[in-house]
């Protein structure tokens, strides 16, 4: 179990992922890998993941008021969403015309108190993120497995509650419309 609480912890946390560190963390659903959502960080992601580049990062935070500087030209709806949905299982998004590794291609602030903690005490209080695993093939499902496959990044095992491993679902606005691409533990 990770001790966020250790004042040298999470210094170098920080400092880690300051330098482009990855890290790997639980949450409500599934475990996760993430990153500052810097260039330094997302490009880690995807060499680690060995991601192709249009399949864009999401970022996760601990409440909206840190992850609204990220939602960039999102509608008015998209807001009610987050309002009415978060904290939980509903990534919002919006069409994303550029196609590279700085397009974050969605939003979440997830209702799990083990990720929530990790969050506040990371500066900028977001993570760029994605699942854990390589592209392409089934989420890692512990942190021991997580550590084996990588053993360069930093895994923080502090879930104190059960995933649910259901994945969020992905609500994609445009032009006001909501279009559900992924169906998950969120029904709108």
């Amino acid at each position: 179990m990770t001790d966020l609480n250790n004042p040298d912890f999470i210094k170098k946390l920080n400092k880690y992922l300051l330098s482009g560190g990855v890290i790997a963390f639980p949450t409500d659903t599934v475990w996760g890998f993430g990153s500052l959502p810097s260039r330094a960080g997302a490009d880690a992601i995807f060499e680690i993941k060995q991601r192709p580049i249009e399949k864009h990062l999401i970022i996760m935070s601990d409440n909206i008021e840190h992850i609204k500087k990220y939602m960039i030209n999102y509608p008015k709806k998209a807001f009610d969403l987050a309002e009415k949905y978060w904290p939980g299982a509903l990534t919002i998004a919006i069409p994303v015309p550029e196609i590279n590794s700085m397009s974050f291609g969605g939003a979440r602030v997830p209702n799990y108190p083990p990720f929530l903690e990790i969050c506040s005490i990371i500066n900028g209080h977001c993570l760029a993120t994605t699942s854990a695993n390589i592209s392409g093939q089934p989420p890692m499902t512990s942190a021991q497995q997580i550590q084996e496959t990588f053993p360069n990044i930093i895994v923080i095992d502090n879930a104190t509650v059960p995933m649910d491993g259901a994945p969020s679902t992905v609500a994609v606005l445009a032009d006001d419309k909501i279009n559900i691409i992924r169906q998950g533990a969120v029904i709108i």
